[in-house]
């Protein structure tokens, strides 16, 4: 992404001295319309961006940071084509460095804002993305952050970022201040140690109570529920990356039978040549008890796998080829199968797996854009950016699903 720097004389109101610093403002920006697709029954046309939700058709990134390096703010505002209005992004923080070694941030925090989230992103995932992932794309082998509060963050060797996030304020919360236990109760926490020549270690603990909540809305306080989360990233072998991770649920299965018990993924690419890149990446997830459906049978667990070819036809055109198969629906909140099958999922009878895949090419139009037009087709009821419900559903749970996506992409 290209950023316009500007420098900023900051004269201090109340000071004879001036300060300066850097501001920087950026953009980037994907829509994914959809002229002629099909739900398996009619024929529909719709717009959006790769991950659900409205068509993002304006952005503003904005970032600044002090002449020494010790003092910053990051913002983004967002425009999209549902709201109407310009709304708050991802991100809106401040930050402070007291050390070289330590920062402390207090705000809203993007995903991959401390740097460890374990990314694998290739062919669909940067279309419309189908609904036959289970972790897949951003965050495939590690978590990110998606949380507000205060971020420490602290490298104290060579090779070691350390972080701690605490939660508060956060928009589901109207009240500046909660007890303790239960902010700390959701405390994130982990390290990434790179390791120079062959790769990064990364681990990490989420806490989040809310899965002590049972179905009658009782909670249970002396209960510890989160997800502990390892990972490492390969790249010791010259146009090779591999990243594989783990993650590991606790909780009690009476809280929540979807709640994962615990997942292994894996993604690797290969770059064959200056043209040509092959990736594939994977995963099994076991849920705390029965609460998807497989063969006419309920059962605790799913699996997912992909492969993807991308491919430079000539300076300024590429391609993008991929397909995608997963076992079953993600779990939900039930043990009860009859519940379990009135939940949308895959096949006539919403037990069988989904296969889906793309072909698209895209061309720069300049150095800051690119249009793009592919085919994209889902089996067994499968459809894409499905987020809340919304986005290209399926008729029928047994339905093919289609769509010519032309992809328009800007960036500054």
């Amino acid at each position: 992404m290209k950023k316009t720097l500007i420098a900023v004389a900051a004269a201090a109101a109340l000071t004879a001295t001036s300060a300066f610093a850097e501001i920087t403002f950026g953009a980037w920006l994907r829509t994914l319309t959809a002229p002629v697709a099909s739900n398996g029954e009619d024929t529909v046309v719709g717009t959006a961006n790769s991950w659900g939700w409205g068509a993002r058709t304006a952005r503003l990134d904005i970032n600044g940071v002090s002449e020494d390096g010790k003092a910053g703010f990051s913002m983004n505002a967002f425009n999209d084509m549902a709201m109407g209005s310009l709304e708050a992004g991802d991100r809106a923080c401040l930050w402070v460095k007291p050390v070289d070694m330590v920062k402390i941030s207090v705000g809203k925090f993007d995903s991959p804002d401390n740097g460890l989230r374990g990314d694998f992103c290739y062919g669909s995932w940067n279309w419309l993305r189908p609904y036959n992932w289970g972790y897949d794309g951003e965050g495939l082998t590690f978590d990110g952050i998606w949380r507000t509060g205060m971020m420490i963050e602290a490298d104290p060797i060579e090779g070691l970022h350390a972080f701690a996030v605490i939660p508060m304020n956060t928009k589901n919360d109207s009240s500046y201040y909660k007890k303790a236990e239960d902010t700390y109760r959701n405390i994130q926490i982990g390290f990434g140690y790179a390791i120079e020549g062959v790769g990064k270690l990364k681990a990490q603990y989420i806490g989040d109570d809310s899965y002590t909540t049972d179905a009658d809305g009782d909670r249970d306080e002396t209960k510890t529920t989160g997800q502990i989360g390892v990972a490492f990233d390969l790249n010791a072998v010259e146009n090779l990356y591999v990243t594989v991770g783990a993650r590991f649920g606790i909780a009690d299965k009476d809280y929540r039978p979807d709640y994962i018990k615990m997942a292994i993924t894996a993604g690797a690419s290969y770059q064959v040549s200056e043209t040509m890149k092959f990736s594939v990446d994977g995963g099994y997830i076991q849920y705390q008890d029965d609460c998807t459906v497989r063969n006419d049978e309920a059962v605790d667990n799913v699996f997912f796998v992909g492969a993807g070819v991308d491919y430079t036809i000539m300076d300024g055109l590429s391609l993008a080829a991929d397909v995608r198969y997963m076992s079953n629906v993600k779990g939900i909140n039930t043990t009860d199968a009859d519940a379990v099958k009135n939940f949308t999922g895959y096949g006539k009878d919403y037990d069988e797996g989904a296969i889906s895949f793309l072909v698209g090419v895209n061309k720069s139009v300049s150095s800051n854009g690119s249009l793009g037009i592919g085919f994209q087709g889902a089996t067994n009821g499968c459809g894409f950016v499905q987020s809340d419900g919304k986005g290209l559903v399926a008729n029928e749970a047994d339905d093919f699903v289609w769509a010519i996506p032309v992809s328009v992409s800007v960036w500054f």
